[in-house]
């Protein structure tokens, strides 16, 4: 397995959790820690560390998808992102087979649709 570079939100919340579970324990031995644990190319910043940790609560507050995710992404046109996604649920209820690519064309209409006109995305 490849070590990772960067952290996924889970990673970021056991790094707060373990930290909570040893209040003692330094911003480096943490960053070491993190290092083991997620088997990390190179251990993280004092810095990286400090930023998670301010961050807790950000964390603890994320679903599941959330939590899966490396970063943190606005959502540049939520009416787009709000109609996509209700149209997902509905495929998904009706057991419909969906690939990206259906995905992105459907997205595509959908933009057209909401004539976002130069602010339609790229897809």
């Amino acid at each position: 397995m490849k070590p990772s570079s960067s952290l996924s939100n889970d990673q970021k919340l056991k790094i707060c959790h373990h930290k909570a579970a040893n209040p003692s324990i330094k911003q480096s031995a943490l960053a070491y820690w993190a290092m083991q644990e997620f088997k990390l190319s190179k251990v993280p910043t004092q810095g990286t560390i400090s930023n998670i940790l301010a961050k807790r609560q950000q964390y603890e507050s994320m679903d599941s998808i959330e939590l899966t995710s490396k970063r943190q992404r606005a959502v540049k046109h939520p009416e787009l992102d709000n109609i996509l996604a209700n149209w997902v649920l509905q495929c998904q209820a009706r057991r419909v087979a969906l690939s990206g690519d259906l995905i992105k064309e459907k997205a595509r209409q959908f933009a057209r649709q909401l004539e976002l006109g130069e602010r339609t995305p790229e897809f």
